[in-house]
């Protein structure tokens, strides 16, 4: 798993962007995706015509038809407003399967940080249309901020009725994704909508708080693109793919932030994930091999890609936020760090009293407590 670290703007969102386009190779320029500008540039005179490249190495295995290692390499152009993508790679022959979306290969999945599904678009909720490119809806998530995913109701019902040792497959998954949250998936229904449980309460899933209902969102979608690309014979984690998800901690209680990046690769441990986070509490939950840290280069339009040999796992959050991963110099609100620094010097100029001061101002908040 890869976890993608940084400040805003610093470009974690178009590096998942660019991962799913390279998964697409020579279907990407066709799929119709709703991709934004890539390309940046220190000089504007530049945007009137640029090219620039995406370049990945692929890894295949026998779910894509083939074992081997093959090249994506996208050209990003662009002439004036416009923006466009071309392929530019060797031997197109491996990515035969790409072009279609009833096979197992290539399977890519990705989610943008406005993950959503509509209230009351449950099953009455119309099939995609039939012009729609299923490879390119599983990661129109990432593209478009409007998309809406897939929820239970609309694909459910026809599992438990088609493929009901699948659908037992989906209850498990979805309950050991649900364990840190406390909350259980039975499958039951009332109504239109399907009931979480928790002691002895059902809830339906409009009437979860954002948190709950922005999760169950993706994971429920990512269920279903499973179940579509999963390989005939194949239990549903022996899944292989690329999954890419944008602030993993979306909505997230830090006590569930602790926890969901290892119940998400557990779950689909065949998975290759790439996440992305502002939570020092998601980044003490990995080691810095699986940490990658974006920098925006000083002056420029530019970002520089590190990787921190520095032990992270377990260390507190304060700890994190003050590393090279997060590259703070103080965890404290800025009237404290005053507060303390005109007491520091005080204090130097020989205050007794500020020198007690200080040692109780580090210890409480600056406002009145009766």
């Amino acid at each position: 798993m890869n976890l993608l670290v940084g400040e805003n703007g610093s470009g974690k969102s178009t590096v998942l962007q660019a991962i799913a386009l390279t998964t697409l190779g020579p279907a990407a320029q066709d799929a119709k995706l709703p991709v934004r500008p890539l390309a940046r540039f220190d000089e504007p005179g530049k945007l009137s015509s640029h090219k620039s490249t995406m370049e990945a190495q692929l890894l295949l295995h026998e779910q894509d038809g083939t074992t081997t290692e093959i090249e994506s390499r996208l050209e990003v152009w662009g002439r004036g407003e416009l923006e466009g993508l071309r392929y530019r790679g060797k031997d197109k022959r491996a990515w035969a399967p790409v072009f279609s979306s009833e096979n197992e290969a290539f399977f890519c999945v990705a989610y943008g940080a406005t993950r959503r599904i509509d209230a009351g678009e449950s099953a009455e909720r119309g099939a995609p249309p039939k012009s729609s490119f299923l490879r390119a809806q599983r990661m129109q998530s990432i593209f478009q901020d409007s998309y809406s995913l897939f929820p239970l109701p609309w694909w459910l019902p026809n599992l438990q009725a088609g493929e009901p040792d699948r659908y037992s497959q989906v209850i498990d998954l979805m309950n050991q994704l649900l364990k840190p949250a406390e909350y259980r998936f039975t499958g039951e229904r009332k109504g239109q909508e399907y009931l979480f449980e928790r002691g002895s309460t059902r809830v339906p899933l409009p009437s979860l708080s954002d948190g709950y209902r922005a999760f169950i969102a993706w994971v429920a979608d990512l269920l279903y693109h499973v179940c579509h690309g999963c390989p005939p014979g194949k239990s549903l984690v022996e899944s292989r793919g690329v999954v890419l998800v944008d602030e993993i901690d979306l909505h997230l209680h830090p006590r569930w932030q602790m926890q969901v990046v290892e119940t998400v690769a557990n779950t689909f441990p065949r998975m290759q994930f790439f996440f992305t986070s502002h939570s020092p509490l998601v980044a003490g939950s990995l080691e810095w091999m699986n940490i990658i840290a974006l920098k925006n280069q000083e002056g420029t339009n530019r970002t520089a890609v590190e990787r921190f040999k520095r032990s992270i796992h377990g260390l507190d959050a304060d700890q994190i936020l003050l590393s090279e991963f997060f590259g703070l110099t103080t965890t404290r609100a800025p009237g404290k760090v005053r507060q303390l620094e005109e007491l520091s010097r005080r204090a130097r100029h020989g205050d007794e009293q500020a020198a007690r001061e200080i040692i109780l101002a580090m210890a409480r908040g600056t406002e009145a407590v009766q």
